[in-house]
């Protein structure tokens, strides 16, 4: 193993960096004296790799050399054979190339998808302890990470999520100029850029693949998440089950899911199926940082818990993958790109009901003095939508003493309400607020 991981690392060393689109990247900065990794976490595929890969293009332009940077790609099929007995060579693979950097505590390892390998926290533990490199690690699974850091790696990691592209990302992808006052032509270029973040998502490979090949990108990605993030590490018996039940989460994101209901469809089918079940396969789904589900607001935390949540996917180009009606969806898309834009800056989401059942799609609780308040629509144009959208969230506003709120439009300012529109409510379309962020 120590032969096969000096030839991984005398490529990488010899071949550089590949390629890659910067994108948005903020990794704290620590003190010297502190003794810290950090850790990518995020649905395969959304680009943790590039950003690590773009962290350390940074060191070398800073004047690192690029030997003194250990990269490791533990899905390489070079290292299938890699065990937790193998930690040790990387540290004599590399050392026995670089003796010089024997006590150089300028060496940055860079660990990818470091969670296939048993015991990886025990090794990072020792590299954290043995001297203070800069260490990243990424993973796919979130609930694992948190379980092996809570053991031996408490308080020694500081955890970086990364998601698929923002839509300010996908305009520099694609060469889309974002300015707060577009000309007509500018902003339908703007707007023609939205269409296509709305519908396709921001999955970085999808932007170097023609459209009809979109659908089968993503859903290898799920194919990928069911066998490597659920199937075999949960050592699941009903692979069947668990994809009959993600493609049912992904055609129905952003409404409310109820475990229970779902049981009795399962059931009536004539399907093998307990209830803890599904609960598992519901928290493996989050695990994976694929599905979402966020809980009613409620001052008692027993109201949150058993009020059924609503559910969202990390991109809303996984809705069009798995739509069999994708033109019908406008709204769907439309309020989980919300969702993924506010769950990118906050963990405390929730939607709210009030006590004559008009729902409000989020109430985000930042820390600030109250919480915000929004309402997802695609357009306040028909009468009856603005009057159900500005009703419910006047309703919501007064229930928790709340004094502004915000609807989020497709495309729509104020004026193009079908009725007047209270002045502590403000409607905003969905490029502008993403852009303002």
């Amino acid at each position: 193993m120590k032969e096969t991981l000096k030839q991984i690392l005398i490529d990488f060393h010899s071949e550089g960096f590949p390629s890659f689109h910067p994108r948005n990247l903020t990794v704290p900065r620590i003190s010297q004296n502190v003794r810290k990794g950090f850790v990518f976490i995020g649905m395969r595929r959304c680009g943790k790799t590039y950003k690590m890969y773009q962290y350390a293009q940074s060191l070398v332009s800073a004047g690192i050399d690029i030997t003194k940077i250990v990269y490791l790609n533990f899905e390489d099929d070079r290292l299938i054979t890699f065990t937790h007995e193998h930690f040790q060579c990387i540290l004599d693979a590399y050392f026995e190339l670089y003796p010089d950097n024997a006590n150089d505590t300028s060496v940055v390892f860079i660990l990818d998808e470091i969670h296939e390998i048993d015991g990886w926290d025990k090794f990072i533990r020792r590299l954290l302890d043995k001297a203070n490199y800069q260490i990243l690690l990424s993973g796919s699974s979130s609930k694992l990470l948190s379980k092996e850091i809570s053991t031996t790696l408490r308080g020694r990691t500081m955890s970086i999520e990364v998601f698929p592209l923002t839509f300010e990302e996908h305009c520099d992808f694609t060469n889309t100029k974002l300015t707060n006052r577009p000309t007509s032509i500018q902003k339908s270029i703007i707007i023609h850029a939205l269409h296509d973040y709305v519908l396709y998502g921001g999955f970085p490979e999808r932007y170097y693949i023609e459209k009809p090949f979109f659908r089968n990108l993503l859903q290898g990605y799920i194919d990928v998440v069911i066998y490597r993030d659920i199937i075999e590490r949960y050592n699941v018996k009903n692979p069947h089950l668990v994809r009959e039940m993600l493609t049912y989460c992904l055609q129905n994101c952003t409404t409310s899911f109820n475990v229970l209901s779902l049981y009795k469809k399962f059931k009536s089918q004539g399907k093998s199926v307990s209830k803890n079940s599904l609960y598992e396969y519901m928290n493996y789904f989050e695990d994976a940082y694929c599905i979402y589900s966020i809980p009613q607001f409620a001052f008692s935390h027993h109201k949150r818990s058993i009020n059924p949540k609503k559910i969202y996917t990390v991109d809303q180009g996984l809705i069009t993958a798995y739509s069999i009606k994708p033109q019908f969806e406008q709204s769907m898309r439309l309020e989980n790109c919300v969702f993924a834009a506010l769950r990118q800056k906050c963990e405390n989401l929730y939607y709210y009901k009030t006590r004559t059942n008009k729902e409000i799609d989020f109430v985000v609780d930042s820390g600030s003095i109250e919480p915000e308040l929004y309402q997802v629509c695609y357009t306040l144009t028909d009468i009856d939508t603005a009057k159900r959208e500005i009703s419910s969230l006047i309703d919501t506003m007064h229930e928790l003493n709340i004094s502004t709120g915000t609807i989020i439009t497709f495309d729509e300012e104020k004026s193009s309400a079908a009725l007047p529109v209270p002045e502590n409510i403000r409607v905003v379309p969905l490029w502008k607020w993403l852009c303002s962020l």
